[in-house]
């Protein structure tokens, strides 16, 4: 019996990225796994980088991003969910023929995958990022068309589910903190080394800049901390960046009277010297080289996991504080750093905190995000003050412990061998099609029909649409079809980023709707475009099948 071939699409095995670390830590054990023949198609990564990164793994790694500047740069940069994978999604498809395509990744990230020509060669099996309920219903119907749905935490699980009772749902296999983050045994020490007090308390977080981070509660809670107790030697540790899509963090810093209280990770892009320092610009002198080489970290400066772990083994209390998240990595980083976790009560951060033992922050209220129609979370600052204070107030060995008691849960809870293990428990149990049923199986070249018949009614029009112009009537009745239907009645349509498509109407330009004309016409056009890209796809597999492809 041959082995079952599984390909995983991310950004890149070995990038600093969450869904990169996951792609690796799973595809290391299925790669060893004598029963599975695996590949990634790696969605952030060119020709060269792949050949280089090819030495260090056992699978094979498809790149999906063409040479900067090549002529097929340009056609690259045109869509986006080409950079998230469908520029070489189906050329990859075709070359490796895979049983199963898994993708672990937001929704718009992974949706073109639902409208492949060959959707139905292949299991095909996510693990979306549910940060908030309820969830978009485009969204929603994409999931439900998966032969396989896994969630990253109990609240994504409840979440999905209680949208949609005929989910194929299979299991939670939540990621897991690395290795490198554990116990520094002598953390006044490890102050001293990093240039600070060795009686200072820190409080800390890990968070990206952006809009769903709430950096101004934060602030605005530390300030009150500081006005309310003695805590002459407090300070708030934010590693993250700036600038990016986020917050003003130096105005913030003024307007909250912060600038002698924050803390920051900078990095030395030639001497690699890294040390905590109040925000002192984007890019300054290195007190280690003394090149003007020294930047905050981010996107552009990246730092490894194990100079990650150092920052962590800085904190005496860290708090995740967002409105949303699609699981938090850095609370297990931080809780197997020996470091006690305060989190909001609310979305992945509500699962984490319930395996874990964190100390919870409730919900104020929901506010629900016009653009996606989630809600997302407004903390109680109140509470987390109160958690603030109550852990600064709290003997160094107390803090130690609960520390300790919330390392251990999550060492306890969370497992990168249970997670491989719930990933090949499903490829082993799920039956596969030869592949003569499938990738080798007769070209299925269908043509449109050229007219629409008249005297239908709006409905008889969109299902003669999608039976006989597109030539998917299984399709009939999800959001495009019911998206079509709407359209030809309000005979307006939301602008897509890209004028020549219409299936997606979440790939909008910053989520702004510019409506333009619609009618049956418009339809047939898009979907007789669709039709006959499906049919070009089916002639350039017929011909690989001539060509004698295994």
């Amino acid at each position: 019996m041959r082995r079952k071939k599984i390909l995983f699409c991310s950004e890149g095995h070995f990038l600093p990225t969450g869904y990169s670390v996951y792609t690796k830590e799973v595809l290391s054990r299925l790669s060893v796994d004598p029963r599975f023949e695996v590949a990634e198609l790696a969605c952030y990564v060119d020709q060269a980088a792949a050949n280089k990164e090819a030495k260090n793994c056992n699978w094979t790694i498809f790149p999906n991003q063409p040479v900067k500047g090549s002529p097929e740069w340009d056609e690259y940069k045109s869509q986006p969910s080409y950079e998230f994978g469908e520029y070489t999604f189906n050329h990859v498809l075709l070359d490796f023929m895979p049983d199963f395509v898994v993708d672990i990744r937001d929704w718009w990230m992974f949706e073109f995958q639902q409208r492949t020509p060959f959707r139905d060669f292949f299991h095909w099996c996510i693990m979306p990022t549910v940060d908030a309920a309820p969830q978009n219903n485009q969204w929603m119907d994409t999931f439900a068309s998966a032969d396989a749905v896994f969630a990253y935490s109990e609240f994504g699980r409840d979440v999905l589910l209680g949208q949609c009772q005929d989910l194929n749902f299979v299991d939670i296999a939540s990621p897991c903190a690395s290795q490198e983050f554990d116990i520094v045994h002598d953390k006044a020490a490890h102050k001293l080394n990093f240039g600070l007090s060795e009686d200072s308390f820190i409080l800390g977080t890990v968070m990206r800049n952006q809009r769903r981070k709430l950096f101004p509660d934060l602030f605005k809670t530390f300030r009150e901390f500081l006005d309310s107790s003695d805590a002459s030697n407090a300070y708030l540790y934010c590693h993250t960046s700036y600038p990016d899509i986020g917050w003003e963090i130096p105005q913030l810093l003024q307007e909250y009277g912060l600038t002698n209280r924050v803390l920051f990770t900078y990095k030395c892009k030639k001497c690699g010297h890294i040390n905590a320092s109040f925000f002192n610009d984007v890019i300054n002198h290195c007190y280690q080289c003394a090149n003007f080489t020294r930047e905050l970290v981010g996107i552009n400066n990246k730092i490894e996991r194990d100079e990650l772990a150092q920052i962590y083994s800085l904190f005496d209390v860290y708090i995740q504080y967002a409105n949303s998240e699609g699981f938090g990595m850095p609370q297990l980083e931080a809780s197997q750093s020996g470091v006690p976790v305060i989190t909001v009560d609310y979305s992945a951060m509500q699962s984490v905190a319930d395996n874990i033992g964190a100390l919870k922050v409730p919900v104020s209220h929901l506010q629900m995000e016009c653009e996606t129609g989630c809600n997302r979370a407004i903390p109680d600052n109140n509470v987390a003050l109160q958690h603030i204070t109550d852990l600064y107030n709290t003997s160094d060995e107390k803090r130690k412990q609960a520390g300790y008691n919330m390392r251990q849960s999550t060492l306890s809870r969370y497992s990168w061998d249970d997670t491989a293990s719930k990933w090949a428990d499903y490829f082993e149990k799920t039956p596969v099609r030869n592949h003569a049923e499938t990738w080798l199986s007769a070209p299925r070249i269908l043509p449109s029909a050229t007219e629409i018949p008249p005297d239908l009614s709006i409905k008889e029009q969109v299902d003669f649409l999608f039976s006989h112009v597109l030539r998917r009537p299984d399709w009939i009745g999800n959001h495009m079809w019911k998206r079509t239907l709407r359209d030809i009645t309000y005979k307006c349509t939301a602008s897509s980023t890209n004028v020549d498509f219409y299936f997606n109407e979440s790939h909008l330009n910053n989520n702004i709707r510019n409506w333009g004309k619609f009618d049956v016409n418009l339809a047939y056009t898009h979907m007789a475009k669709m039709r006959e890209m499906h049919n070009e796809w089916e002639k350039i597999r017929a011909n690989k099948i001539q060509g004698g492809q295994r």
